[in-house]
């Protein structure tokens, strides 16, 4: 890492023309880019239709089973000429996300698929093209362009693709879901209809977001992330509202929203406030029993952050300190060096003498 000086140029995102049965790289390979980012950045891309007729299907369904979980695929076409498919996966931070296209099938997860999995994430599945019927906890979704639906793999479920489709899938943890909402399980099998604002304002940033994932870069991953789950958060606000909240899930909402923003500058009490739709005096009341104020939390959320990235041997090499304190909202090193020193007693660029040796 270079104290102080700039990085080079980063390449800036433009529109993709991906078909969505990309045949991508050599035969049998799947491409992989890594980057950086608060939980890694990795992306891979299963060309799927350069595999051999014969094993394409069978290829796509054990990509399917790694990235997601164990399921039951079935085409609805006999003859594997006719199967076609692509999927790309990113890692962006704490989120997954993947965009599957394929000629039409169906899925199902059993009881004893979902007895397979010892952690089961959610999944929000947005209709890109094509169409879908859903069905979880005994109700049924008809899905068009525009529209998702919450999904849960610890329970089972049926999709059927009737036609060709595209579907981008967000994949996050419990603890995720949860700082976003303390019941996710009411919103399972509810279809989310892209002609409400919210809901197709986060279709179509999604939409963006997939065909542009195998180029993305620090700190863009960390935004992209951060909005998807305010955009989210968001959706399912709207849907139950936040009166129904206790103050600890309140604040459990607020502190995850302050990590997934501790690269903007704004970020304070009257930005929470207003993204919660509650008073700054209603803000400082929530934290009025804890250990730290609002501004206090913040501020130790951004060394916390600047820290970890110092400890990681990957940020090192990409970022330099300057880069950092861009990074973690501070105006400049000078700021992220006064503000490091007060807290652990040390200067950033002392801390990571420290850590590279």
């Amino acid at each position: 890492m270079r104290d102080g000086t700039e990085s080079p140029g980063r390449q800036p995102l433009g529109v993709s023309s991906t078909a969505p049965f990309d045949t991508g790289p050599e035969v049998g390979d799947s491409q992989t880019t890594r980057g950086v980012g608060s939980g890694g950045f990795t992306y891979q891309s299963f060309p799927v239709a350069g595999i051999a007729a014969r094993e394409r299907f069978d290829y796509f369904q054990s990509i399917v089973e790694n990235v997601f979980s164990p399921m039951q695929v079935t085409p609805h076409q006999r003859d594997p000429e006719s199967f076609r498919a692509q999927i790309d996966v990113a890692e962006l931070g704490h989120l997954r996300l993947a965009r599957v296209a394929s000629t039409p099938l169906s899925v199902q997860r059993r009881d004893a698929e979902v007895g397979r999995l010892s952690v089961a994430p959610y999944l929000v599945k947005f209709q890109l093209r094509g169409e879908s019927i859903w069905r979880q906890r005994g109700r049924e979704v008809h899905l068009r362009p525009g529209d998702f639906v919450i999904a849960s793999m610890a329970e089972p479920y049926q999709l059927v693709l009737p036609g060709d489709y595209e579907m981008p899938v967000l994949a996050l943890d419990v603890t995720t879901m949860r700082h976003l909402d303390p019941d996710p399980d009411r919103f399972l099998g509810q279809r989310m209809s892209g002609q409400d604002a919210d809901c197709g304002l986060l279709s179509s940033f999604v939409a963006q977001v997939v065909t542009r994932m195998s180029r993305l870069q620090e700190p863009m991953i960390s935004r992209v992330e951060a909005n998807i789950l305010d955009l989210l958060g968001a959706v399912m606000a709207a849907r139950s509202g936040t009166a129904a909240l206790t103050s600890p899930q309140q604040l459990a909402r607020i502190r995850a929203y302050i990590d997934h923003h501790l690269h903007d500058r704004m970020l304070g009490p009257q930005m929470i406030a207003s993204a919660f739709s509650i008073s700054t005096r209603s803000l400082h009341a929530l934290f009025a029993d804890e250990p730290l104020s609002v501004s206090r939390y913040i501020k130790v959320r951004r060394l916390e952050a600047c820290r970890r990235a110092l400890e990681d041997p990957a940020i090192r090499r990409q970022r330099t300190l300057t880069d950092l304190a861009h990074d973690f909202g501070f105006y400049d090193l000078s700021h992220m060096t006064r503000s490091f020193r007060e807290q652990f007693g040390t200067t950033p660029s002392d801390y990571l003498l420290t850590v590279a040796h």
